[in-house]
């Protein structure tokens, strides 16, 4: 049975309360609570976290990632970020990238222009378990991951080679993005694609694209995970058609020297950014665990590159298409040239500044591949700087950590912030597994995540965490350390942080 509406469903009142003696880290999360409160909007049927900031419609490369993670707190604005992308999809499979709702005149629109990414799969496939296993939801979901799948292989591979493209600059939400800019590929002339087939005037666009084959992927995994649920004998079909995905990206765009993926121009020219894409990736799982720690150890942890003081920077920061602002940037005198700085790049661009969205991909990023002490080693200095800054916008600046001059309260960036909260010094539910955490150095607190009717509470005194279900002791542990459990407080796993 289709259930296109929130109120077809059961769902768990959910809360989270917290209270720590770090006065500056209480006014991070009470900030981002009444931040979010302001993000929310009517989109016709549905009632949905909105991206924030200058951005007031729901894109398809945050809002149901930002809604699933809002389900902590809300279900319904969760359920309803998912929902309405599945339901205005297009009968030819494409998801619409934007949604708006432009009243009182204009009202509901949904936009097909551009791809502009696509973090739905794992985000929608989290929703089941929060659902509590409603079959008839991941029944919907099913039909809508195989169906976009359908459409991204129908189009997106244009010349035959086996890998998916992207078209134009907002294809992924690469906005002021250095990988195009410096191929001459600027905003706003080519910035939209609306077209089922591809610009050929675009200079060397289309590019093979790592994030393009990344969203096959998490598809495809998604389906498997579904199939292996449902029991519907697709299970080894979809696991096949993942690993040939991975496969094709590891052998035509995964440089073997560098262990990292890159873009390939219209004309086969490898684009040599080493960018935030690979984050992309990471949080789709399209890398394997010897992938994965390659990136990680000789990049992700290189100070020189991506662990900055400020970490994530969207380009690598000693990379040649690295620029942050006229001072420090490593190509300003060519984007000058090119004429390819545009009226917003200080607060919205992917060229070089610390973006709220790649903090909101990274936790996934790291917990697909085990890598837990770095949850803690990258949250710490992400969480530093907000409460250096106290301000919530889109972009930082990687050297300092000073907030960009956008509006304040971006979406990405207040979801990112209370996220590693609960994963630093909190509870966290994923998957029908509960997560709690205790980082060292982050003083005394109370975490309580209320779901499923259940209160999930820990403490800490600074020496050692104390966890609780519906005030029943569990264990104590010492501060520094991560424990897996069921729901009902089983321990399955222990990790150092």
């Amino acid at each position: 049975m289709d259930k296109w509406f929130v109120q077809d469903y059961d769902l768990s009142n959910n809360s989270v309360t917290f209270k720590t003696d770090d006065a500056a880290l209480q006014q991070v999360f009470d900030s981002c609570e009444d931040l979010c409160k302001k993000n929310i909007r009517e989109f016709g049927d549905y009632t949905c976290l909105i991206e924030g900031a200058k951005y007031i419609g729901v894109w398809l490369e945050t809002q149901p990632l930002g809604g699933e993670m809002y389900a902590k707190r809300d279900l319904s604005l969760a359920l309803a970020n998912i929902l309405i992308f599945m339901r205005y999809q297009r009968r030819d499979g494409r998801l619409p990238g934007m949604i708006r709702n432009d009243n009182p005149w204009h009202g509901l629109s949904t936009h097909y222009d551009w791809m502009q990414g696509c973090f739905l799969p794992h985000a929608a496939l989290k929703m089941y378990y929060l659902l509590r296993h409603d079959k008839d939801y991941l029944d919907m979901l099913y039909k809508t991951l195989k169906d976009f799948d359908d459409y991204l292989w129908r189009y997106r591979d244009s010349n035959g080679n086996g890998c998916l493209e992207t078209w134009c600059i907002w294809d992924g939400g690469d906005d002021n993005s250095t990988v195009f800019s410096l191929n001459g590929i600027i905003m706003p002339e080519h910035g939209a694609w609306g077209k089922s087939v591809p610009p050929t005037d675009y200079q060397n666009l289309p590019f093979d694209s790592p994030q393009y084959m990344s969203y096959s992927y998490a598809c495809r995994d998604v389906l498997a995970k579904i199939s292996a649920i449902l029991n519907n004998d697709e299970q080894k079909m979809w696991e096949d058609k993942a690993k040939a995905v991975l496969d094709k990206a590891y052998e035509m765009l995964w440089d073997k020297e560098r262990h990292a993926y890159f873009n390939y121009d219209k004309n086969g020219n490898k684009v040599d950014a080493l960018s935030q894409e690979n984050v992309k990736c990471m949080y789709a799982g399209m890398m394997t665990p010897e992938m994965a720690k390659q990136f990680l150890e000789e990049h992700l942890l290189n100070e020189e590159e991506f662990f900055t003081h400020c970490p994530f920077p969207s380009i690598a920061a000693n990379d040649s298409f690295f620029h942050l602002n006229p001072e420090q940037s490593n190509c300003y005198e060519k984007l000058l040239e090119l004429g390819a700085l545009s009226h917003d790049i200080d607060d919205n661009s992917w060229g070089g500044p610390v973006n709220g969205l790649i903090w909101q991909r990274s936790i996934d990023a790291f917990l697909n591949y085990g890598f837990h002490k770095e949850t803690a080693l990258f949250g710490k200095r992400f969480l530093a700087t907000l409460k250096q800054e106290q301000r919530f916008v889109q972009c930082y600046n990687p050297f300092s950590g000073k907030a960009a001059p956008g509006e304040n309260g971006y979406g990405p960036t207040l979801l990112a912030a209370l996220e590693y909260i609960s994963i630093l010094c909190g509870v966290n539910i994923r998957y029908d597994k509960v997560l709690w955490s205790c980082a060292a150095d982050m003083g005394s607190f109370e975490y309580t995540q209320r779901m499923f009717d259940t209160d999930y509470t820990l403490t800490s005194d600074g020496t050692n965490m104390h966890a609780y279900i519906n005030g029943v002791s569990l264990f104590s542990m010492p501060v520094g350390t991560r424990i897996e459990t069921d729901l009902e407080g089983n321990i399955l796993n222990t990790y150092s942080l």
